[in-house]
């Protein structure tokens, strides 16, 4: 595949829209080839027309996202949402190509290559590619398209972000406001010391049910009928022989020899602070200078100058080196060194450091015999794999071509068709725990249209397709049922309320007043009860987070006065506080804060480029279509 890449002749493969759900630079995947999707359009941007496949594509996406069951009324909002992601990834795909942003074949095969998915052995391997794309039902061209616009879209992407500055006095004041420190003191109100206070009527409840009647319906549920795939059955199943083992060993014996060994010592040291870089540099070269001059032994420097202070105990000692279990620098020094000889001082991922080998045991390689279990298990499990991906083809296939019955799938497959009994949306059994069982039973297709289902890969190793066999809507659970679940919703709701509203009466008391001594005075609660952490950051955690918020919203007070202000919490409590002081935070801005000011800028400069893409366009949009 990589080779095909660097095969095909140059330029544009072809115009991609890339996935987007909400952040149009989120690259997630494609929808569909811009040239694509019928005549009908469901945009047209700058001339461009948009097909309906596309947003229909981006549609089924968000209403994965929702485990395919959308919230009452939510359907046509999320087909607005599609449609407007769609539109700004057009206007970011035109953007690219107006821009002249390139991805060469050389950058694509490179990004295919880094692909964990696609490695084995550490390594990237064709036929795991090959396996990955066939069990998701593509094809090369299709995903080469995708890396190919997603690096492009990156480019783009880098050049707003990437080049974003804040200027140092706007850094000071993001930092100084970072720090500040307030003093605050809080009340909390709390909703179950008046619930008591709440009492309720037969018609309230009455009242609050037929509004919410929506509320207390059984689930509709459903029985399925389903084909399960399991990767671990197929390796099982593989038959192997002593002659086939031994092929496949002498083909690989590399992998299963014993690895090099180096026994290495070090002296480390470390680089937290980029800044400090020369200091460390300068101070590595004197300890190397010193075992040069024999001044001091190597194993003198590691125990008392080493900034690796387990190793420095045992003289540097690191113990047996195999290469692909340190960072690159370090094993291309120690690999480079024959026993007994010392490096120069090297850079490396934790810093500087000289490197001594004091030993090495060459590779040894494995007999058949030493090695069988290790073979016949790394056998099985490739022919498993590459049975795994055959099959889930053939009954993605089978089951899409003949979409009313499962029996011609699970013929081509070699499997049973199996029954699981009722099912929910949010609950069920067997296969059906899987969050992805369900969606997909209840997505629109296999629920009401009656047909079968796409694959679904489970997440250990098991491919799934099935159908509804019987169905149950959901109906209305009568008052009479659900009378305590409707006392206990209602009486919560009007806690709440009662609790906000004394919250609200108490706060403007104490504005009056400026002073806590109105607390006493309301009956609500007592001056003991008020909590005063004293000074406090923004990202402290002894208040919560509606109370933090508030308290750093609030204006400073003026002298000889409190500032006060309040907040609902989540638990249905009301917090009412008091801003005594201000404290001015620290000013000095240090690189890794100016790094997250300067990203954040470029965050708001992309927002800002892509609104003005959107105001300068020419827009057509035919929700109506889709």
């Amino acid at each position: 595949m990589l080779q095909s890449i660097h095969d095909k002749a140059k330029g544009w493969i072809a115009y991609t829209i890339v996935g987007v759900i909400v952040v149009p630079f989120a690259l997630t995947g494609i929808y569909d080839y811009l040239q694509g999707g019928g005549n009908t359009s469901a945009a047209v941007v700058n001339g461009e027309e948009v097909p309906v496949q596309a947003v229909q594509n981006a549609l089924l996406q968000m209403k994965q996202q929702f485990g395919g069951q959308l919230p009452e009324g939510m359907d046509a909002a999320l087909k607005g949402n599609a449609l407007d992601s769609v539109v700004s990834q057009t206007l970011i795909q035109q953007k690219i190509r107006d821009g002249g942003y390139r991805a060469s074949n050389q950058e694509v095969a490179d990004a295919i290559a880094k692909i964990d998915v696609f490695h084995k052995d550490g390594k990237f391997d064709q036929a795991t590619y090959e396996n990955f794309l066939k069990m998701q039902r593509r094809n090369p061209a299709e995903f080469e398209a995708q890396v190919r616009a997603d690096l492009t879209q990156q480019q783009l992407r880098g050049a707003i972000v990437d080049t974003a500055f804040l200027p140092k006095a706007e850094a000071e004041q993001y930092q100084a406001l970072r720090n500040q420190q307030r003093d605050v003191e809080v009340f909390t109100l709390k909703m179950a010391d008046l619930q008591a206070q709440v009492q309720l009527t037969d018609d309230q409840l009455a009242k609050h049910y037929e509004q919410n009647k929506a509320s207390y319906m059984t689930d509709e549920r459903a029985q399925l009928a389903y084909i399960e795939l399991k990767r671990d059955d197929l390796a099982a199943s593989v038959t192997v022989d002593d002659a086939t083992l031994k092929t496949w060993f002498e083909d690989k014996a590399d992998q299963y020899a014993q690895p090099e060994e180096r026994s290495a010592s070090h002296i480390l040291v470390g680089v937290e602070d980029p800044a400090k870089d020369a200091d460390a540099k300068k101070r590595i070269d004197a300890l190397y200078a010193e075992i040069q001059a024999g001044t001091r032994t190597f194993e003198a420097i590691a125990r008392a100058d080493s900034d690796d202070k387990i190793t420095a105990e045992k003289d540097g000692q690191m113990g047996a080196i195999v290469a692909g279990d340190w960072g690159a620098e370090f094993e291309k020094a120690v690999f480079a060194l024959k026993a007994g000889e010392t490096s120069a001082p090297v850079k490396t991922e934790a810093g500087y450091e000289i490197i001594r080998v004091t030993e090495i045991k060459p590779a040894k390689p494995k007999t058949f015999e030493e090695a069988k279990a290790a073979v016949e298990a790394d056998y099985r499990k490739e022919q498993a794999e590459q049975a795994f991906a055959d099959k889930s083809e053939a009954l993605g296939r089978i089951a899409y071509e003949q979409d009313g019955d499962l029996a011609p799938a699970a013929k081509e497959v070699g499997l049973n068709v199996q029954q699981l009994d009722w099912i929910t949306p949010v609950q069920g059994q067997g296969i059906a725990t899987n969050d992805k069982v369900r969606a997909a039973a209840f997505s629109e297709d296999v629920l009401k249209s009656g047909k079968n289902s796409e694959v679904v890969e489970l997440d250990d190793g098991t491919a799934v397709v099935l159908r509804v066999v019987k169905q149950e809507a959901a109906t209305q659970k009568p008052l009479e049922t659900v009378r305590e679940e409707v006392r206990v919703t209602l009486l919560a709701q009007e806690a709440r309320k009662l609790t906000t509203q004394k919250g609200e009466e108490l706060l403007k008391k104490l504005t009056e007043a400026q002073a806590w001594s109105a607390l006493t005075a309301s009956g609500l609660g007592a001056e003991t009860a008020i909590e005063k952490p004293g000074m406090i950051g923004r990202g402290d955690a002894k208040l919560a987070p509606e109370v933090l918020d508030k308290a750093f919203a609030l204006s400073h007070p003026a002298a000889g006065k409190l500032t006060w202000g309040s907040a609902p919490l989540a638990n249905g409590d009301y917090a009412v506080m008091a801003l005594k002081a201000v404290k001015a935070g620290d000013a000095t801005v240090k690189a890794d804060a100016g790094t997250a000011d300067s990203q954040s800028m470029g965050s708001r400069e992309l927002d800002a480029f892509m609104k003005g893409l959107r105001e300068a366009a020419k827009v057509e949009t035919h929700l109506e279509n889709l």
